[in-house]
This record gives C-alpha cells, structure tokens and sequence, in this order.
C-alpha cells in the first residue's frame, strides 16, 4: 500500500545507482525528490544473473516495490542487465507505476518499451548526466503522486462510503460504481430484465441501465443523464420509491452532475443515491397520524355533538313537563355516543400501521368475517385462493365492515363475492344491491357519512384505515359495469407472498 507520506521517492535503477544517489542528495532538488539507488551490478550481480533467481535484479526491483513507498521507477537501460526484465516486473507490481527508460547501449528499443507500458521512453548517451535529467522528472513524479492521492481517495470512497455512487460515459455505460451501489436496496441485487442477477461493482460495470433495471425505469433514467450530459443540468436529491409498497417500501434520493473532463468538455455524469427509508416511512406514517387526527376531530365536533345537544336538550324538556318520552330519547342519544366512541377507538386501533404482516389466507379470513355478522338469508361466494400478507384479526374487521355494509344495502337475497384480479395484486369484494352513485364514491369513506339512520358512518371510515394500514389501496366501482349496479369495493394489495 502506498503511504504517501513525506516527499515524493523514485527508485533509480543502473550502474553506479549508489554514487547517482548520494549525488542526488547532495543536489539542489533533493528536497522535492527522495531518490534510492539499486545498482544491478552490486555484490558481482551481473547480466547473465537476470534469470529470475532470488538475487536477480528484476527480484531485486520487486522486492524494492513491495511497501509501495516509491512513486516512480527510472530504470538506465545498459548491457549490465536485463531492463526489459525489469520493466515487466515493475508492470506485474503495479498497472498504474511511472516507469522511466533511459536507453542508451541496452536491448530495450522504444517499440519493446510501448509494448511492456513504460511511461517515458528517452534516448541518451552512456556518459549522460543522471541527476540532472533526474531533476527533469520530479513535476512528472509530483504529478504521479496526485494522481495517485486522488485515486486512493476516489477507492476509499467507493469502497467504504455506504452510498450508491456511479460515473456513466456519454453512451450511459457505467464507468465506475461504488461498493454499495448493486445492494442499496432489496433485494442486495440488480435484476436485469433477463433475470441476470449483479452483485457486486465488476457485474454492472460496463453495463448501461437497460442492461440492468426493466425497461420503463431504464428510459426515465436514461432521459435523465441525457439532460445533464447535453445541457450540463444537475439532477438535486430527487426522491423515488424504489422498492415495495408507500408505508414500508423503500426509498431513495438521488443526485446526478455532469462529469467534466480536463479540458471542460462533459464526457459523461456522476450519480449519488442515497437510502432515505427511515426517513421517508417516519413522512408517511406522521401523515396519516395526521389524517387519522382530522377525522378524530370531525367525529368529536360534528357527530358526538349532536346526539349530547339532543340529550340536554330533551333533559331541560323533561325538567319542565315530566314527559317521560324525553327520556327515551335521552338514551337513544347515549347509546349512539357509546356506538361512536366505540368506532373511534377502532378508528385509533386499526389506523396503526401493519409493521409484522404474516401469511394470511384470504378465504379462511373471509368465511370467519361471514360468520360473526348477521347476514340474514344473504349467500357468501369465496372465489380466491390468494394469500396475503396481513394481519388477520384487522383483515377480518375490514371484511366483517364491508359485508355488513353490503348486507344493510342490498336485498335479503343478496349475493356477496369475495374474489382477486387477474391482472394485478388485490382482492375484491362485490354484492348484487342496488351499488353506489359515482357521485357519492368519493365520501363515503368520510367519517360520518351514512344513508341510514342507526349507523354510526364509520363503518367504511374503519374500511379504509385497515386498508391503509396494510398500505393497500381501496376503492370502490359497480359490481356489474353494463347495468350500474351492485358495489365492489376493491383493494390493491403490494405487498404478497409469491407461491
């Protein structure tokens, strides 16, 4: 591993490397530069000791690299030994290593020295100055060690930061990705469309994100990176839901800015994404503690008032005549605001959010509901097999509120249907009355709102809030499209289990 510490350090190898190091240190330039000799011929090691051999030169070299402390290798390609040699060690420590050849009477030709990827290739004579042409290369070392910095600082990041991070080319192919970036979120994986699952950075590099997400996500996102790479406009923390249902899926923002090249020029785009979930799920339940609040105050100001105004004021009747009629009345006013305090509490209880859903049986759920309401001659139709993940004991007040719901307005005959789509994730509920003008569907999921006399009006309130709960969306639309009638109240379930 590379230190970078202190000054930049070259290893000098050739003949006299101890004089040419001692020289060096006594130079004008010592101070920018460290300089550490390796003389091939030292100890009697001679050319034709260059077979590989633990005292051979290029070993010797390799040995020398083996901390990393060196910046730059400059090699004085002589008969003495084989450069060759050790340039391809160098290259076997190192992709990314400065290698300088100084040919004079050696073996290594600028076309050898292309191929085994030396850096700088110079003609000089046998007699050239060493420390001074040293001197000529210490802003090229300089330069080799900021880049080297900004490498190890750009690995750091990709490696440890727990962010997906990704550079795209101008084609959207992905240039580098971070660590994180294939496991952000769930599933720790990317799917590509052809169930090629990527794991780990080596997996999506190269890739664009056709390759990687399904199509409709992959042209949003492409049209994204071609706005910042054509008009040079950065993307700031949009937020997506990534994964899974509103409540409890998972969420991310994400950031993108044009990647501009040493000249100005952009040649692609930096992306961040970041997991916001806890972040995102806290919004969303304060939301509908929010909405459950509301409705609380609507019961409270609007629907337990009116039954305690009629209850005081039939008491100041009765105080004035005695009427014992006005007592009747009285208690028909107390047992409504006891039904009501009742479903609000339910309203409280059942608003809280499914955090540990289990494998429920839909159809077992159902008959259970069936069984606790009073539905007279009315028939039940089970017609799923679906299996859900809920909770079960609110699943079945959800069920239990829409069947008596169904049976209070359709006839003694009716007919009530429990089944799921076939096009996506949901149940129904569906009965053969006469259903619910469009014009009401929008309120009757209100508290309050009810067609009779004796109900509370938030059965469906209580409906809806279950449904929520489980993240499920609700809605209600005729049973039988042609005719206009019976009700079916539907709901889309995200979040099942995969037989």
């Amino acid at each position: 591993m590379h230190t970078l510490r202190g000054r930049p350090r070259l290893l000098y190898v050739g003949p006299d490397a101890a004089a040419v190091e001692q020289e060096w240190h006594e130079a004008d330039d010592a101070a920018d530069l460290a300089v550490t000799g390796l003389d091939p011929t030292a100890n009697g090691t001679e050319s034709d000791s260059d077979d590989g051999g633990p005292e051979s030169t290029p070993e010797r070299v390799a040995a020398a690299l083996t901390d990393g402390r060196f910046d730059t290798v400059a090699c004085h390609d002589t008969a003495a030994f084989d450069a060759a040699a050790v340039v391809a060690r160098v290259r076997e420590r190192s992709d990314h290593l400065p290698v300088v050849v100084f040919a004079s009477t050696g073996r290594l030709d600028a076309a050898a020295a292309a191929d085994l990827g030396v850096t700088t290739y110079l003609q000089v004579d046998a007699d050239f100055d060493a420390v001074a042409r040293l001197a000529d290369l210490v802003p090229q070392v300089e330069r080799h060690r900021e880049r080297h910095r900004d490498r190890t600082i750009l690995d750091s990041l990709l490696e440890q930061v727990p962010l997906s991070i990704y550079v795209k080319d101008r084609d959207g192919r992905h240039v580098r990705v971070s660590d994180a970036m294939p496991t952000l979120t769930p599933p720790d994986y990317l799917e590509s469309p052809d169930g090629k699952r990527h794991h780990a950075p080596a997996d999506v590099e190269g890739k664009t994100d056709f390759d990687l997400y399904p199509a409709e996500f992959a042209e949003e996102t492409t049209a994204d990176d071609e706005r910042v790479i054509e008009d040079g406009e950065s993307v700031e923390d949009r937020v997506e839901r990534a994964y899974g249902d509103k409540l409890e899926g998972t969420y991310v923002a994400t950031a993108k800015a044009p990647w501009y090249d040493e000249s100005g020029d952009i040649t692609g785009l930096v992306g961040v994404t970041r997991d916001i979930t806890e972040r995102m799920q806290y919004e969303q339940q304060l939301e509908r503690q929010n909405e459950r609040l509301e409705r609380f105050a609507s019961v409270v100001s609007h629907d337990l008032r009116n039954p305690l105004e009629v209850a005081l004021g039939r008491i100041e009747f009765a105080r004035k005549d005695g009427d014992e009629e006005h007592f009747d009345i009285v208690e028909q006013s107390l047992h409504r605001i006891d039904s009501l305090i009742d479903d609000v509490l339910t309203l409280a209880k059942e608003g809280e959010t499914v955090s540990d859903p289990v494998r429920t049986d839909l159809a077992t759920v159902a008959t259970d509901a069936w069984t606790v309401v009073d539905t007279e001659t009315a028939t039940l139709d089970v017609e799923t097999e679906r299996t859900l993940r809920a909770d079960p004991s609110r699943l079945q007040q959800l069920l239990e509120n829409v069947f008596r719901n169904a049976v209070q307005h359709a006839d003694a005959e009716a007919t009530v249907t429990v089944g799921d789509f076939a096009d996506r994730e949901g149940f129904f509920v569906a009965d053969d009355g006469p259903g619910i003008p469009a014009e009401e569907r929008d309120d009757i999921f209100e508290p309050g709102y009810t067609t009779g006399d004796d109900g509370t009006g938030l059965g469906l309130s209580i409906v809806r809030t279950i449904a929520e709960a489980h993240g499920w969306g609700v809605s209600v639309t005729d049973a039988d499209p042609e005719t206009g009638t019976g009700a079916r109240f539907e709901f889309e379930t995200l979040r099942v289990f995969e037989e």
